[in-house]
């Protein structure tokens, strides 16, 4: 695809609605991503941008050896792993064009905190709907924890070094996605926005949905003066997997903090350190990162510190 077309592809992988999207023959599933403060792998983006199962990073020189790296849980499982995005599937234009009209869609008309489902007439010879969903900001940390409550999720008071909470973007999961409809069912509302839409003579038409209480992305950020940090949290059924552009500047190596392995990540202008964690009662996953976003003023040292407050 060309750089127009790249540029669409990553607007629409910053989004953490493609968690239930099938981006190319249900290949790549539970996309999420976190927005970011210093200008590094994305051009619009500036710290690292996470999509869950599917990270897609982009820069413009880099390292002549990358160290693709990966996590596995206690049975050998892989729960976490880098790739070259070379490698990535990619969706079909088609679907990459009706993606972006959606995406403007919700941005243009969602509320904070609200939800619907759109069915797009251009580019959409399958009669598909997408979900559009907008998150919430809490710069209240007993809110956020009352909202949280009963989630197990770690939202610590504050980050070694003195760094404060200063605000929480929460994507919580629509109720369509916590309780799928059956294909008929998605089928026959399919069909009736489509009459809609045609009906109005829009190339478009939306059907509001509840959000649940229960946590898809949250992305917290704690400063000190002027410099922050930013933790990310992303709740997955299945592994992540990062795409990483060949030109990234960034060394990685495994690290063990109270012996849970992590990636420690050096590239330029900050750091990172991600790890997973298995939700109790479950099979789904939690996958936490931690992003230095003062031009790596934070340590290895510190960033292991700072780990260790989520695996309390």
């Amino acid at each position: 695809m060309r750089f127009d077309k790249d540029q669409d592809l990553k607007e629409l992988l910053r989004s953490p609605q493609f968690n239930e999207i099938d981006l190319s023959g249900k290949v790549m599933k539970r996309l999420y991503a976190g927005q970011s403060r210093k200008e590094r792998f994305l051009v619009k983006y500036k710290v690292s941008v996470m999509v869950i199962a599917g990270m897609l990073l982009t820069a413009s020189s880099g390292f002549a050896a990358v160290q693709y790296q990966s996590l596995k849980n206690k049975q050998g499982e892989v729960t976490y792993q880098v790739k070259p995005a070379k490698v990535a599937p990619v969706p079909q234009e088609e679907e990459l064009q009706r993606w972006k009209i959606s995406r403007d869609l919700g941005d243009k008309l969602l509320q904070e905190g609200s939800a619907a489902v759109f069915y797009v007439v251009a580019h959409n010879p399958n009669r598909q709907m997408d979900t559009r969903f907008k998150p919430v900001t809490f710069t209240d940390l007993s809110v956020l924890r009352s909202k949280l409550s009963g989630q197990p999720v770690v939202i610590a008071d504050s980050l070694t070094g003195n760094y404060a909470f200063k605000s929480a973007r929460v994507f919580f999961k629509p109720v369509n996605m916590v309780n799928p409809p059956t294909p008929e069912e998605e089928a026959a509302t399919a069909e009736k926005l489509r009459k809609q839409a045609e009906a109005t003579n829009r190339e478009y038409a939306m059907m509001p949905v509840e959000l649940s209480n229960e946590l898809l992305n949250i992305r917290t950020v704690y400063a000190q003066g002027k410099n922050e940090i930013a933790v990310t949290i992303v709740k997955s059924k299945g592994e992540f997997t990062a795409y990483v552009d060949e030109k990234v500047e960034f060394t990685s190596e495994k690290v063990a903090v109270d012996g849970v392995e992590m990636i420690y990540t050096q590239y330029k202008g900050g750091n990172s350190m991600a790890w997973t964690a298995e939700v109790p009662g479950s099979t789904e996953l939690y996958q936490y990162q931690i992003d230095d976003m003062s031009g790596q003023y934070l340590s290895k040292a510190d960033m292991i510190e700072i780990a260790k407050l989520y695996l309390k």
